[in-house]
Formats: structure tokens, C-alpha cells, sequence
């Protein structure tokens, strides 16, 4: 008798382990940490301008973690590789959502951040990307969000930049047909551009992979505009290099893709006069700014507004979270939209749209002898 009482105690303590184990399959239940992925390219064409994103996201989970991260856990990262490619975006998005990730920090460029988006949002994952401006993006659906200004904004203050500041009358576009980024922040600027009077005498297409840019620069010279808009990324600074050689007389200007080291190793030094969007500048004289200057600024290196971003974009989703009470999903993303004035260091942020839009100020920097300076704010 004693024996089967044994016996049958054995039992129920086993079914029990069996049910906590049970409930322990998925890591939100039983995890000790808050699993967040950071997607971007670390190898590839990429690689080079993704540092900055990556850097931010690395600088905002350490400073969570030694004040004691979030909710009593802390903050594990768990870094991919999206290898600089949509498809290689979408493979490490799949890998995040199976391994029970919290939330999606990423990606870089919009190409990237669009394959990544449609994964997140399947799997009910919220996402947050720093610095992709494409309009689709957050169309995605409910779970998907960004804390830049998107390019239907981006293009319409870059048009008025050109007609009001810089004068402008007509416009040549040159654009990358392999960037969701280029032919999105194009059509937005080609739109606002001619509603406010100014014509577009020339819309010359390239892909980021070819040999030279001598061609297009020449048909974009014979045109002679008085602006020449490149919405790419650090490629701009080698057509606007072979712009120069053809003797073009327009001004180059350009969207939130420039101003990267890689920008000027690759010929950003050598324009003489240049202007461009950016999120955020060293420059600005708010408290904030002052104390990530101050705290992130190493051997007068440049601060670039995609590491300020991707700071940005952590700690926004650890307010969500530590607002959520939680590190399940859906209580993150409904946190998330609820976001009101949430005080991040390129400007506040609230979500008061259907879309995971904030309303955010565009930068404008102007390119003097191969150096960035801040130039004025456009507000929305």
C-alpha cells in the first residue's frame, strides 16, 4: 500500500514537471532575459553604412543592462546578419520569430527592412526600425513601426528645400531602380517638387552594382538643372564626383541615405557644394543631444544620425516594454501605439496614427568643401 501511494505521488509530480515544461516550450513564459533581435548587414554592400545602426543598438542594451535592464530582466541581444540582402533579411527575421524574440530592432535600408517587416508582422512580432523611410514599410500591418520620418514627408521637404531655399526651378532625379528606398523617396519628391512650380527635366535610372556612373553623369550635365536629386547612398558621392567632371551645373542634393564615412571615403570629400535630409545633428541644443554627444563622441569623430536612431529605437521598445509590464508581444505592440511624447534624443515621439508613423522634424545639412554642416530644421 505504501508502495502505490509512492507510486501514484511519482506520477502527479511527474505530470506536473511535464505541464510547467509544457508551458516553458515558448521563452516569453519562462525566460530570465527579454530576447530582442537586431537584424542588419554586418557582411555585404551594406555592411559598411549598417555599422552605425548597429552600434547604436549595442550602446542603448548596455547602458539598459548596467542600470539593471528592464521589468527585473536583463536585455539579451541576439544579433543577425541579414548579409545585406532582402531574401537574407527575411532568413534571419524567420530565425528571430522561431526562437521567441520579444521584439525586432532593424533594419538599415528599406529593402531590408520590408522583407523583415512582412515576417514580424505573420509572426505578430513587433518590429521597430530605425532608420527606413519607405512608405510601405509600416503599412505592413499593426506590429510594425519606426521612429524616422517617412519619405512621402522626406521628399515633400526636400522639394520645398530646392524651390524656396536653393531657388530651384528645374530638377534632373537620378535614381536606383534596385532601392525601395530610391524609387519611393523619388516619386515623393517628383510630386511635391512640381505642385510648388518646379519642373523635372530628367529622370535617369542606374542600379548600385554597375562599373560607372560617366554616362548617366553626362546625360544628367546635358541637361543643365539647377538641382540634380539623388536619393541613394553612399554610390551618390561617386556619381555627383563624375557630375563634377562633366562640368554639371547643379546642385546635388539628396535624402537621408548620405552622410556616412563611406559617403566621403567614396567621394564626399572632394563636393565642393551639397545639401542633404538627415534625422538628427550633433549641432542641435537640446539636453539630450548634449548628453549623448558628450557620453558617445570619441576622437572628434562624426555622431551619425543612424546610431542616434537605432539608441533611439531601443529604448523606446524598453519603454514599451517597462509600460507593458510584460515581454509578451502583443502587450509590447499595444505599449507601443500608445507611445506619447516619449523623450528620445533626435526629438519626441508619440504614435497617434493608424500606421507606426511618428511625426519627426527633417535636418537639412549642407555640404561645404566636403564637409557636413547643419543647416536648418523643416518641421512637419
Amino acid at each position: 500500500m505504501v508502495n502505490l501511494s509512492i507510486a501514484q505521488s511519482a506520477g502527479r509530480f511527474s505530470l506536473c514537471i511535464l505541464i510547467l515544461l509544457q508551458f516553458c516550450i515558448t521563452p516569453l513564459w519562462c525566460a530570465n532575459t527579454v530576447k530582442i533581435a537586431s537584424i542588419y548587414a554586418h557582411t555585404g554592400v551594406s555592411a559598411e553604412s549598417n555599422l552605425y545602426s548597429i552600434k547604436g543598438v549595442r550602446e542603448a542594451v548596455d547602458e539598459i543592462n548596467e542600470k539593471g535592464g528592464v521589468i527585473g530582466k536583463k536585455i539579451e541581444l541576439v544579433e543577425y546578419d541579414n548579409m545585406s540582402t532582402p531574401i537574407g533579411s527575411k532568413v534571419a527575421a524567420e530565425k528571430a520569430v522561431k526562437l521567441g524574440v520579444s521584439a525586432i530592432i532593424g533594419a538599415d535600408w528599406s529593402t531590408h527592412t520590408l522583407a523583415i517587416a512582412r515576417v514580424a508582422q505573420a509572426g505578430k512580432v513587433p518590429m521597430v526600425t530605425n532608420t527606413s523611410t519607405n512608405d510601405e514599410i509600416t503599412k505592413i500591418g499593426n506590429y510594425i513601426f519606426r521612429i524616422s520620418y517617412n519619405d512621402t514627408f522626406q521628399g515633400k521637404a526636400l522639394a520645398g528645400f530646392a524651390i524656396q531655399d536653393l531657388h530651384a526651378k528645374t530638377a534632373v532625379l537620378l535614381t536606383d531602380i534596385t532601392s525601395d528606398y530610391a524609387i519611393g523617396l523619388s516619386k515623393a519628391f517628383k510630386h511635391h517638387f512640381e505642385k510648388l512650380g518646379g519642373k523635372i527635366t530628367g529622370h535617369l535610372t542606374y542600379t548600385l552594382n554597375q562599373d560607372n556612373f560617366r554616362s548617366l553623369a553626362a546625360k544628367a550635365a546635358k541637361v543643365r538643372p539647377d538641382v540634380v536629386f539623388i536619393p541613394g547612398y553612399e554610390e551618390s558621392a561617386v556619381i555627383i564626383k563624375e557630375l563634377m567632371k562633366a562640368d554639371c551645373p547643379a546642385i546635388p542634393l539628396g535624402g537621408d541615405g548620405w552622410g556616412s564615412d563611406s559617403f566621403y571615403e567614396k567621394g564626399g570629400v572632394s563636393i565642393s557644394q551639397g545639401y542633404f535630409a538627415g534625422h538628427w545633428s550633433e549641432s542641435l541644443d537640446t539636453p539630450a543631444t548634449k548628453a549623448f554627444v558628450k557620453k558617445y563622441k570619441k576622437n572628434n569623430a562624426a555622431l551619425l544620425d543612424a546610431e542616434v536612431l537605432a539608441y533611439d529605437a531601443v529604448f523606446l521598445l524598453t519603454d514599451a516594454v517597462k509600460r507593458a509590464g510584460s515581454a509578451d508581444r502583443e502587450k509590447i505592440r499595444d505599449a507601443l501605439a500608445k507611445t506619447r511624447d516619449f523623450k528620445a534624443v533626435t526629438g519626441n515621439i508619440s504614435f497617434t496614427s493608424v500606421l507606426g508613423d511618428p511625426e519627426k522634424n527633417a535636418v537639412i545639412h549642407e555640404i561645404i568643401n566636403g564637409r557636413a554642416q547643419f543647416k536648418k530644421i523643416i518641421r512637419p
